[in-house]
């Protein structure tokens, strides 16, 4: 039995099956922004860090999309995007992955993470955050994120891979209650 055991299926099984309807699209996005907001407020470094970070996008298949403008706040002594400023928004981001493949309220905690500093980005800078749940199952989530500087003014609309990340975590007891089959209607 491949993807069919309790826990391993991206998509939950308290989902409906069609994951991708318009009404779908609205009630996760509106679960990830309630999850965006509620870990702003939560977590002081969170609220620190990342108070004008945006949900761009959410998806079924766990993909989710982020953008931020670069301020003081996010760069080193150098004037480059600071690395634990990177650390930190891979951490926020992976949760909202992983949150939107299944509606979970919680994420689970940090097991392993692995960052890559490609390029840099500066102050007024905005960063794209690509983050994909690559697989969700009963006890770890491994999800990968891609940070990337976007120049809005270039024709081509030129793109810069400034982070790379991967992060697992462990998440057994965040999965949202599954919900029982309905009951055959039996005749009279």
């Amino acid at each position: 039995m491949a993807s069919s055991q309790a826990g391993d299926d991206r998509s939950g099984s308290g989902s409906s099956s069609n994951n991708n309807s318009p009404e779908a699209t609205i009630r996760r996005t509106a679960h990830v922004q309630a999850l965006l907001e509620r870990l702003l407020q939560g977590s002081p470094i969170y609220g620190l860090i990342l108070p004008t970070i945006r949900l761009e996008s959410a998806s079924h298949d766990g993909l989710v999309v982020t953008s931020l403008t670069l301020t003081p706040t996010h760069v080193n002594s150098k004037g480059g995007l600071h690395g634990a400023v990177s650390a930190t928004i891979i951490d926020f981001t992976t949760g909202l992955a992983i949150a939107a493949t299944d509606l979970r309220e919680t994420t689970g905690a940090s097991v392993d993470m692995h960052i890559s500093y490609l390029s840099t980005a500066r102050v007024g800078d905005r960063v794209r955050v690509e983050t994909r749940a690559e697989r969700v199952g009963g006890s770890l989530a491994f999800v990968t994120v891609r940070i990337v500087k976007v120049d809005d003014d270039a024709a081509e609309g030129r793109e810069v891979v400034v982070t790379m990340g991967q992060h697992t975590k462990y998440v057994r007891g965040t999965a949202p209650p599954q919900l029982p089959p309905p009951t055959p209607m039996m005749g009279n």
